[in-house]
């Protein structure tokens, strides 16, 4: 007669037990609680090693643990005094350069329009002067100082509009879906298909929203209470803020030769808990750009999101096939994985600082994004983000006129034209 899977265990269980018991025959109960508390301890530290080898390495996990220690030695905080000092009276000369008619306290009696207005410009030629020459890269996104005025004028008329009461502001509220329907279109995503988004205050919110959205959509529909995401070393550092702020813990893939993200050492990162994948389109540190086909595939198939952080090129990628430079292979939602993208009209959409987008694939996801609180007394609330920006979306809107589809293929086309040369001359050089 066959035995039944109980009956199995059953035989295995007393064979351990027979083992064990033999193993520990006339060990007092101390000897056996050590013995417990030591294996127990040697597995914590086989699985911790076992993760900082698929993740970080074992040099930087060695190195994680050693230098905390290091900093507590007399000789190396003496050391590391001695550098901040000198750290922070090489930094003071900038931050306190150009100061002009200080105020730290309220002033006994107001000023008069004019002198106010008189200190302003001043301030203004002040925070253009290390810029306006065109000498500084990665900061600064405008499109001149007639559009910037122009800008400014529109940015006035709404300056005191709160987006968060829409009721009160219907035309803030139409703006702001203009401006999600005419991003969402140019990602080829299908507003009528649920792509969806909303308007942020600048890029690491929108990666923060995201990301916020992908550890309670799979707290809610995976059941996953230690989520995890999965991101190349290049990912822009927002995401270890989402990381710190939110309790996900986010692991860190390695690049390839080329500075683009090992889909490989991605998909060995992959677990049970993990909500999301995170692709760069284009990073910062580099400009180059994740293979977002192969991140959409491994996401597709594992189940999970694919974040695509365009937060950079936002407003460059998506023109320049028409600027004549077409990239190889789709970033956006055409890629079927994708289900989030953040992309700033702030850099090369030439908007005013702190205006951004998070796009979401469906509305279910986007809806993981806001936070419901129903025990307030009297009403209950809900968070969109941005709640508290000082912009309105106008002046992202306004950019409409000056920026149809056939003048973004112009602008899009001098960034990479103006790179060429320098990058023909490094390759020419060499590193040294």
């Amino acid at each position: 007669m066959p035995r039944t899977p109980f009956a199995v265990v059953s035989v295995l269980e007393g064979s351990l037990r027979a083992a064990v018991n033999a193993l520990l025959a006339g060990a007092d109960p101390y000897t056996t609680l050590k013995i417990a508390t030591v294996l127990i301890s040697a597995s914590r530290l086989l699985r911790a090693v076992r993760r900082a080898a698929r993740c970080e390495g074992l040099y930087a996990w060695v190195l994680s643990l050693l230098v905390p220690w290091l900093k507590m030695l007399p000789a190396v905080r003496q050391q590391l005094s001695k550098e901040s000092e000198k750290l922070r009276h090489s930094l003071e000369p900038t931050m306190i350069k150009d100061l002009t008619a200080p105020c730290v306290s309220l002033p006994a009696r107001g000023e008069t329009e004019a002198s106010v207005l008189k200190l302003m410009q001043t301030r203004r030629e002040l925070d253009t002067r290390y810029w306006s020459d065109g000498r500084v890269t990665g900061a600064i996104y405008h499109g001149g100082r007639e559009y910037m005025d122009f800008i400014g004028r529109v940015y006035g008329m709404f300056a005191f509009a709160n987006p968060l009461h829409c009721s009160i502001h219907p035309a803030t509220r139409q703006m702001e879906s203009e401006v999600i329907s005419m991003v969402t279109k140019m990602y080829n995503g299908d507003p009528n298909a649920g792509v969806c988004g909303a308007f942020t205050t600048g890029g690491t919110e929108s990666i923060l929203m995201a990301m916020k959205a992908y550890r309670d959509y799979g707290r809610s529909h995976r059941r996953i209470a230690s989520p995890n995401v999965v991101a190349c070393v290049t990912a822009h550092a927002a995401f270890d803020k989402a990381a710190q702020y939110f309790g996900i813990e986010l692991r860190k893939a390695r690049t390839r030769s080329d500075m683009q993200v090992d889909v490989a050492h991605v998909r060995s990162l992959i677990d049970s808990n993990t909500v999301a994948l995170v692709g760069s389109a284009p990073q910062y540190a580099h400009g180059t750009i994740d293979d977002i086909e192969a991140l959409g595939e491994l996401a597709a198939s594992y189940g999970v999101g694919l974040h695509v952080d365009c937060c950079l090129g936002g407003f460059l990628l998506p023109f320049l096939a028409k600027a004549g430079y077409a990239l190889p292979k789709h970033f956006d939602f055409r890629v079927a994985g994708v289900t989030s993208i953040s992309c700033d009209p702030h850099k090369y959409g030439f908007a005013p600082k702190g205006s951004s987008l998070v796009l979401f694939r469906t509305p279910e996801l986007r809806h993981a994004m806001y936070t419901f609180v129903t025990q307030v007394p009297r009403r209950a609330a809900q968070t969109p983000p941005g709640s508290t920006r000082p912009k309105s979306p106008a002046p992202t809107l306004s950019p409409r006129p000056l920026t149809r589809r056939s003048g973004r293929a112009g602008s899009t086309r001098r960034p990479p034209s103006s790179a060429r040369g320098p990058a023909a001359w490094w390759r020419r050089r060499g590193p040294r």
